[in-house]
């Protein structure tokens, strides 16, 4: 007798366990709340719902321009959010509201709205009713005068200048110029009174190797390997020379990988084999500084800054000899 009832309270048990679990989820319910009817042009409200012990981790469906191709959003009424809970429950109900119109008289359905949210790591969606939304026309009495459809609302100050300067942005352009035709003669009759030259020359470019030479100078004076800045120091070694190939050879080098650059050069240097097998010693001993972390000798340092520093110097007179005149001039 009392091993049957103590099966009896142990098969209770069990059975509450499977019918009443500890802690139960709750569930997640939405709804949408409308406007049903009004005059074309008016704005109605929409309210989509969310009631959940967690509202925040459900994403809310994303309104743009329109509700539906007959229904739409009116621009300068943003979104709208709201968020209420109970304590006690620890149910919240979050809101967003829109306002939106319809330009045309009819019947208009208002689409299901779908809510998406993640639980027991599967997501899940939900979605509300459809509805029903009616426009009407004003019925005109061509007596009386004419009168607004839409309700008055207050105009913004950027919506106000926007439509100043649509309406007079000609003249207010042309205002512009004169203005600023005006401060120019000014400007000028003071040069003019003043002995000055109406307008400063522009000064020449740089020549690209003259850039380059400048950069190498700039680089020796900062010392950079003899502060154990090694890396930093062939980085902008490189970058010099692969700025002037670009600028004064018309070589790609500032997007080209090593390997690419290399072939450049043997296609641009093949002409100055020395050059070309110094450039190439520079370039591999970056690579290895910069990605094998191999230090090299303080003398090698200075090799490669002079293979750089005499490849520009041979360039610069290349670029500066004068033509050598034609063997056989046109009489």
């Amino acid at each position: 007798m009392m091993i049957k009832r103590t099966l009896s309270v142990i098969g209770f048990l069990l059975a509450a366990c499977l019918l009443f679990p500890a802690k139960a989820q709750k569930e997640v319910r939405v709804w949408a709340e409308f406007d049903t009817s009004g005059w074309i042009g008016d704005a109605l409200e929409l309210r989509l719902f969310c009631q959940s012990d967690a509202p925040e981790k459900v994403n809310f469906p994303v309104l743009q321009d329109r509700i539906s191709d007959d229904l739409q959003l009116i621009p300068e009424d943003s979104l709208r959010s709201s968020l209420s809970s109970d304590a006690a429950s620890g149910i919240a109900v979050r809101k967003t509201a829109y306002r939106f119109s319809a330009y045309k008289e009819g019947a208009y359905t208002m689409p299901a709205f779908h809510f998406e949210f993640v639980r027991n790591d599967s997501l899940l969606q939900v979605s509300t009713d459809t509805g029903l939304v009616r426009f009407f026309a004003p019925v005109v009495d061509t007596v009386q005068p004419i009168k607004d459809i839409r309700a008055t609302f207050e105009v913004s100050r950027k919506e106000l200048w926007g439509e100043y300067f649509e309406r007079y942005g000609f003249w207010l352009w042309i205002v512009l110029g004169i203005a600023l035709l005006t401060a120019a003669g000014i400007f000028l009759w003071k040069r003019f009174r003043q002995g000055k030259p109406l307008f400063v020359p522009q000064k020449p470019p740089v020549p690209p190797v003259d850039r380059a030479i400048a950069d190498l100078n700039s680089l020796k004076e900062k010392q950079l390997w003899q502060q154990n800045r090694i890396k930093e120091y062939y980085t902008e070694l490189t970058d010099i020379l692969r700025v002037y190939l670009a600028k004064g050879m018309d070589i790609a080098a500032i997007e080209m990988t090593n390997d690419e650059l290399s072939a450049a050069l043997r296609e641009h240097l093949s002409g100055t084999p020395g050059h070309l097998a110094a450039l190439l010693s520079v370039l591999d001993r970056s690579v290895l500084v910069k990605f094998a972390k191999v230090l090299p000798a303080p003398d090698e340092h200075e090799d490669s800054f002079k293979k750089v520093s005499d490849f520009l110097t041979y360039r610069k007179q290349e670029e500066t000899k004068p033509l050598e005149p034609s063997e056989n001039p046109k009489p």
